[in-house]
């Protein structure tokens, strides 16, 4: 049996996880649920489990919960042999030092968000080679890749190409761009998520995030990672091989399938998941991405040729631009413009990490949320 703990378990992905683990008790326990703030949903969360503890970053109060635990004791228990699996799924660049740990102390980490492969991704690789741990993406796009790949010689992949929905603009006219309203931002065709990724997903900045943590989680040169639209999200990537084949991985888009993958692997269980009918299927659609109409595929591709912490100042810069936008200080078109005009700050103030450790990290992205909004302010003015 499973011994897992969930870092960000009141988020939609923690949700899911919560929820497929919960109903599979033979196989999996939750032994600690993980959060920002929300103690009402963790403590519900806890109780169906009598030996679950809880740790809240930012609690309302010290004593919301007797299975609550201290910052220390939480760590001492991802070391523990009563933990081998640590299901990474809090939101933005949260939970950095938390998922560090658990790859520095050997154990299997399922990774659903982008953010923390993005700033630290070779260093996160390298420590996993280090300790023994395991890294098993469980967002849709790279653990299609990771099932595709398995057991291949990667020098023979010619290409990786994610998918993604589009998001709810894809088929907009350019000339729109600038009346789009947060609503119609958060309104996502096909997936439920939270606010940060759904706004994300609107710009596209959630694929261009994917070609970075796909280049450090795969170890592929990043030439080699595109970007394409598939509206009905049923096809959640592809990889090219030298020999012309192309191998595709399709599924319901479900966050619990992925998740469901990750627990189980190697081996694959039946899930009781929704599986596809392919004699319903009407049509597969595929389609460039206008770079124009969403600038942030060629913002990806240039934090990585600029390297040196530029991936860091990317995230930190989307990070603070759709907070911006959630709170209604600026505009659709301004998160773009947001992120343009950090990177070129920081490309021409030569502004490089110099080392990379677990706290240099930590520090230069604190230095990029910190310049980004120092430009965020006078772009509100």
């Amino acid at each position: 049996m499973r011994k897992i703990i969930i870092l960000g378990s009141t988020g939609s992905v923690g949700k899911a996880a919560f929820d497929f683990i919960s109903k599979n008790k033979k196989d999996f326990e939750v032994v600690c649920l993980v959060a920002s703030s929300n103690e009402k949903v963790i403590n519900k969360q806890a109780e169906k489990y009598v030996n679950c503890k809880t740790y809240l970053e930012n609690p309302k109060k010290a004593n919301y919960s007797k299975k609550s635990l201290t910052k220390d004791k939480l760590l001492e228990l991802i070391a523990s042999n009563k933990v081998d699996t640590v299901i990474a799924a809090i939101s933005g660049s949260k939970g950095l030092d938390l998922i560090h740990h658990s790859i520095s102390c050997g154990k299997r980490v399922l990774i659903a968000n982008k953010e923390p492969l993005v700033m630290a991704g070779e260093f996160l690789i390298n420590e996993t080679q280090k300790s023994g741990a395991e890294i098993i993406p469980i967002d849709s796009e790279h653990c299609a890749i990771h099932q595709i790949i398995k057991g291949r010689d990667l020098d023979s992949i010619s290409k990786i190409i994610l998918t993604c929905s589009g998001g709810p603009f894809h088929s907009l006219s350019r000339n729109k761009f600038k009346v789009i309203t947060k609503k119609q931002a958060l309104n996502h065709p096909v997936w439920k998520m939270g606010s940060k990724i759904t706004i994300d997903s609107s710009t596209l900045m959630n694929k261009a995030l994917e070609i970075i943590e796909a280049k450090f989680l795969f170890e592929i040169e990043h030439k080699k990672i595109e970007a394409i639209i598939h509206p009905e999200s049923l096809i959640h990537s592809f990889v090219e091989f030298d020999d012309g084949t192309i191998l595709a991985s399709m599924a319901e888009p479900d966050m619990k399938i992925p998740i469901s993958y990750g627990l189980s692997y190697p081996k694959t269980k039946k899930n009781g998941l929704k599986k596809i009918d392919m004699t319903q299927l009407k049509e597969l659609t595929f389609k460039k991405i206008d770079r124009i109409k969403f600038p942030s595929i060629d913002f990806a591709y240039f934090a990585i040729e600029k390297g040196k912490g530029m991936p860091i100042f990317l995230n930190a810069a989307n990070e603070v631009a759709v907070n911006h936008f959630l709170k209604d200080n600026i505009q659709f078109l301004d998160i773009y413009r947001l992120i343009s005009v950090v990177l070129e700050y920081a490309d021409k103030n030569n502004i490089k990490l110099s080392s990379v450790s677990l706290e240099s990290i930590q520090d230069f992205n604190k230095e990029a949320i910190k310049i980004s909004n120092h430009i965020s302010e006078q772009l509100i003015k």
